[in-house]
């Protein structure tokens, strides 16, 4: 059984020039598209990596000491 890459490259082989341009810019797509999806999840991890805030932290973050200061 063929790989996939194998597969792909066999197919590639027998497309006209114009249709390589096409499936070059897809690919470029594709690529473009995996490092922004990785990008985000990267910065939300990021975001979320601080320890857990309790209930009492939340209330104090949200709406401040009860004192007038956030």
């Amino acid at each position: 059984m063929q790989s996939l890459k194998e597969n792909i490259l066999r197919k590639l082989e027998q497309l006209p020039e114009p249709a390589l341009q096409e499936v070059l810019d897809f690919v470029e797509f594709l690529s473009r598209k995996l490092v922004t999806a990785e990008e985000s999840v990267l910065a939300v991890a990021g975001i979320l990596s601080g320890s857990p805030l309790s209930a009492e932290e939340i209330e104090r973050e949200l709406y401040g000491d009860g004192k007038g200061t956030p």
